[in-house]
């Protein structure tokens, strides 16, 4: 059986959500780098489509990109919130243990 989250944190001071799975790995990822990876069909169906812009300077306005909320679809996935109004992206558990950049999971992937 695949692993699925036990723990899900939003933790903003990091500017990460981490997520603790059954297995016991846990996996620490970057907001900004969730959202470049966004699975939903205008993200994933677009080749043009760029990463989001990096937040810029807070005295004109822009807000840093960070979750508003997330929730579980079924048993299955997380519904992320994004406060740049993008919410239609539905990251499967499998999707999202495949997302993790800790060093562990990368050698792994390229050991595949």
């Amino acid at each position: 059986m695949p692993p699925v989250p036990t723990k899900i944190k939003l933790a903003g001071e990091n500017n990460t959500l981490t997520v603790t799975w059954s297995d016991g790995h846990v996996s620490a990822f970057p907001y900004q780098y969730l959202r470049d990876r966004c699975p939903c069909a205008t993200c994933a169906g677009d080749e043009s489509h760029a990463p989001a812009a990096p937040a810029v300077l807070p005295m004109f306005g822009s807000k840093p990109l960070k979750p508003d909320r997330a929730e579980l679809v079924g048993r299955y996935a997380l519904q992320i919130f994004w406060n740049d109004g993008h919410s239609s992206g539905i990251y499967s558990f499998e999707y999202l243990r495949g997302l993790c950049p800790c060093a562990e999971c990368k050698s792994r992937e390229m050991a595949q």
